[in-house]
């Protein structure tokens, strides 16, 4: 940068203050001069390059913000499009479902941790558990309206039976016994869609080795009168993670079964170890066509060869308790021998 001075009072000196562009700094044609007095002299030096690369860098900076400015209006745009599309399709979804259609499921694109996704995630979730409660109530009351008929039938026909027979003590008491099975075959819905709604079971370590030894003697007791021999194998000291009053109904269940389907003196065996609780008996058989369908809800067994209905609700509520406590349970038969009920823990 070239230095240059001159008297105060000098030609040069007035020009440069009269054509003072800014501050200490003046121009003149195109040429851009720093100027400082001292004494009685004005040092100028010529700044032409300097003021042109500030300039040209306002310029460059001023275009960038423009530049920049355009890019954020446009991004902005597209981002409050794309969530406004978002917020529609889920405000479309919310006008279009009804109790006919919970199993649909809003769309989900893009990174699914924006905050409309994950709300859309929430959303979904929420309207999978009123399906899954929609359909055990929709099962409640298909299975209500299935196991009913049987009772209600029987009662109207006490009741016509009471009325031409005059008799009415007996048809009473016909209809006092078939309304106590109308209330536990609600009871037994009622549980069933309790558990299927519930995703896991409260349980604790219990000692089921003497909880099953006392469901045992008080089943043995109940069916006293049909002298079947009842034989245990079961292991002291065997705990496990369980539900009690649950795991008092499986063994309840099972039990029942075996008794209901077992000739009076007969024989009925019953193993418990660390691995498997076991139930064999030697009464109704099941075919392997048959085994196909036995944990199906309503199914049972082929009443021709028992009056007593058993293989049903009740052991499509144990394998239900089953499978909520993470064990597997499997069945086996051969005809005119035995049926073997086996749960693997």
């Amino acid at each position: 940068m070239d230095t240059e001075k001159f008297d105060i009072d000098s030609d040069e000196s007035e020009l440069l203050t009269s054509s003072r562009f800014i501050k200490s700094i003046s121009r003149i044609d195109d040429f851009y001069f720093l100027y400082k007095i001292v004494g009685n002299k004005i040092i100028v030096s010529n700044v032409t390059p300097h003021v042109t690369i500030q300039k040209n860098f306002i310029l460059v900076s001023i275009y960038l913000i423009i530049l920049f400015g355009l890019i954020a209006y446009f991004l902005s745009l597209i981002f409050v499009k794309s969530s406004l599309k978002k917020l529609n399709d889920v405000l479309n979804f919310m006008d279009k479902i009804n109790i006919d259609n919970l199993n649909q499921q809003i769309d989900i694109y893009w990174h699914p941790k924006d905050e409309i996704n994950r709300l859309s995630q929430k959303f979904n979730q929420t309207i999978a558990k009123i399906h899954n409660q929609t359909l055990s109530l929709k099962d409640f009351v298909a299975n209500a309206s299935h196991e009913l008929k049987t009772p209600l039938m029987a009662i109207s026909t006490e009741i016509d039976y009471a009325k031409k027979s005059q008799n009415h003590s007996v048809g009473l008491d016909n209809i006092k016994v078939q309304i106590q099975n109308i209330n536990n075959l609600l009871e037994t819905l009622v549980t069933i869609t309790r558990l299927e709604s519930k995703q896991v079971l409260e349980t604790k370590k219990i000692d089921i080795s003497k909880l099953t030894e006392d469901i045992c003697g008080t089943i043995k007791k109940l069916y006293g009168y049909k002298w079947i021999n009842l034989s245990m194998k079961i292991e002291k000291w065997i705990e496990k993670n369980v539900n009690k009053e649950w795991w008092g109904v499986i063994v309840k269940n099972l039990l029942n079964n075996a008794f209901k389907f077992t000739n009076a003196n007969w024989k009925i065996l019953i193993t418990l170890d660390r691995n498997r609780l076991e139930i064999q008996d030697n009464g109704i058989w099941i075919s392997k066509g048959d085994l196909e369908h036995i944990r199906e809800r309503f199914w049972q067994v082929d009443r021709s060869k028992t009056d007593t209905k058993s293989f049903g609700l009740w052991l499509f509520l144990t394998k239900l308790l089953i499978d909520k406590h993470g064990w597997r349970i499997v069945i086996e038969s051969e005809e005119k021998k035995w049926t073997t009920v086996k749960i693997n823990f």
